[in-house]
Formats: structure tokens, C-alpha cells, sequence
């Protein structure tokens, strides 16, 4: 059993207690708080399907309200039926989109935050 100090009122106390005994300061709830204000209720699950299956077309960029990359991947990937280079360069980019979705399962604030 370690001590550790409060975050809030610096008050030392026991690491295995699920908030401070003298403020009440709960770490564990205010991470929690702070991932779900961070990614606004997204889900990374629905992320990473948008991003396989509807990556070329930007639908995950929309899901996560990135939309100015979202018309630029909606874009590229029409003309890319026209022309093969952007539509090749768009198919890298939602793969590269979906390969950090997936590093970051643990940590969904960093893909989707706004």
C-alpha cells in the first residue's frame, strides 16, 4: 500500500482509496469525465468501421466533426473515380486513418477529439 497525495487538497492518503477522505476528490471519476468531454460521446468502435468501409468517402472524418478533411476525403475520393491518383492518394489516407484509430483504442481522446 503506497501513499499518495491528493490532487485537490494535497491531503496524504491511501492509494487503494477510491477518493480522498478529507474533499471527497475522485481521480478516477474526473478521468473518466474527462475522456468522455474530450471525445464527445463518440464511440471509437463506429470510428473505425466509418473509417474501413467508408474511409475514401470521409465518413469517419464526419463522424467525429472534422468535416473540413471530411469534403477534402469526399472530394478526392470522387474525382478518384476520374482520375487515379487521388483516388489512390484518398485510399492511403483513410488506411493511415484507420491504422491510428486502431493504436489509439486505449486512448480515444487523440482520434476523436474535435
Amino acid at each position: 500500500m503506497a501513499m499518495i497525495f491528493c490532487r485537490e487538497c494535497g491531503y496524504k492518503h491511501s492509494d487503494k482509496a477510491k477518493a480522498c477522505p478529507k474533499c471527497g476528490y475522485s481521480a478516477e471519476a474526473t478521468l473518466s469525465s474527462k475522456v468522455n468531454k474530450l471525445t464527445n460521446g463518440k464511440s471509437m468502435v463506429v470510428y473505425l468501421l466509418l473509417a474501413w468501409f467508408l474511409g475514401i468517402f470521409g465518413g469517419h472524418k464526419f463522424y467525429v466533426g472534422k468535416n473540413g478533411q471530411a469534403i477534402a476525403m469526399l472530394l478526392m475520393g470522387t474525382i478518384g473515380w476520374l482520375l487515379i491518383l487521388p483516388g489512390i492518394a484518398v485510399c492511403i489516407w483513410a488506411l493511415v486513418d484507420f491504422i491510428v484509430g486502431i493504436c489509439n483504442i486505449p486512448t480515444p481522446e487523440k482520434v476523436l477529439a474535435k
